[in-house]
């Protein structure tokens, strides 16, 4: 009996992570991979899409579905990918309610969270030499200059929604490469994760209660359609990436922690909650208004300023916990 409460409370723990990625990468300055980071599953999750390949492809014709599965970590990722998509569709339509109602203390505590994971990467890094400070550098000058770039045009065309869906992606096995922040320079983020989600929930909820599919509207059939092109866009993506990104690990370990280090330090001020915007439930107006606005520190004890300053340390107190947590296992 204690050994099925272990397993399905670890089954729980990372459809838990899959929640918490899926919301996080929601929020464009802040990339999904963050959470692996902090949870302490990053090198897993790398490993385990690596593993997409012709060698599990041979496993899956000669030994069948069973190894095939076992090869990939399949109960790990199905489990971490239902968390993501339940919370992918769940935060389309709550997330500009808390960001609206909550916006500096969900910062507040996500600022937290990303300060005491560079902490954890510094930590594993086995020795710090002139070289990693370098890589360091270059990391965070990347992961800034993200949060500087100004949102394209909208397209819909169905090429340039896979080629999204591809270098969307890397949010997830980029930690401080925001995804959705992606998606805002090359301006399909309302497309993509908010118009094109919604419409796929609906027409969903319509087909349940007894409409036919040739009665749908159009535009929300296009929209679905763009939704596939882009998930089939963002599987390739993870693959190539995973891929690349593994061997990179292997080899240059104490380099890749070096440079995600510099790209979460630089993610850091997406999520600074301190800002001169008001948001207005637009993510797009609200990422050209973080252009033009600056940053300030709090000069006053304020009941703002201190549930801000209250949910930065619980964002520092988790991440320690389970840091603290995974130690111990």
């Amino acid at each position: 009996m204690n050994t099925f409460n272990k397993k399905f409370s670890n089954h729980l723990l990372i459809i838990f992570y899959g929640l918490m990625m899926g919301a996080i990468n929601k929020i464009p300055g802040v990339s999904g991979g963050i959470v692996a980071i902090i949870f302490g599953f990053y090198e897993k999750l790398i490993l385990s899409f690596s593993r997409f390949d012709m060698k599990s492809l041979d496993i899956l014709r000669k030994e069948g579905f069973k190894s095939f599965y076992k090869h990939i970590n399949g109960k790990f990722l199905t489990l971490l990918l239902f968390g993501v998509i339940v919370s992918f569709f769940s935060t389309s339509l709550i997330i500009g309610y808390f960001l609206e109602n909550y916006y500096s203390q969900i910062l507040g505590f996500f600022c937290g969270m990303i300060i005491f994971s560079i902490i954890i990467i510094l930590k594993k890094i086995s020795y710090i030499n002139l070289y990693n400070i370098m890589f360091i550098i270059s990391g965070f000058i990347i992961g800034i200059s993200f949060f500087f770039i100004s949102p394209g045009n909208e397209i819909s065309n169905p090429l340039f929604v896979f080629f999204c869906g591809i270098v969307s992606v890397s949010g997830m096995v980029l930690p401080g490469l925001s995804g959705s922040m992606i998606l805002l320079a090359l301006g399909n983020y309302k497309l993509l994760l908010i118009d094109s989600v919604n419409a796929l929930y609906y027409t969903t909820i319509k087909i349940i209660t007894g409409y036919r599919l040739e009665t749908l509207d159009l535009a929300n059939k296009k929209l679905i359609f763009l939704l596939f092109v882009f998930a089939f866009g963002s599987i390739i993506g993870l693959i190539v990436f995973s891929k690349i990104l593994n061997f990179l690990i292997y080899k240059y370990k104490n380099s890749i922690l070096s440079s995600l280090s510099g790209f979460i330090s630089g993610s850091i001020g997406s999520v600074w909650p301190w800002k001169s915007v008001v948001y207005d439930n637009n993510i797009g107006s609200l990422f050209l208004k973080l252009n033009n606005n600056f940053f300030y520190y709090p000069n006053n004890l304020s009941i703002e300023n201190i549930t801000i300053l209250t949910c930065i340390l619980v964002g520092i107190f988790v991440v320690y916990l389970f840091e603290k947590a995974n130690v111990r296992n």
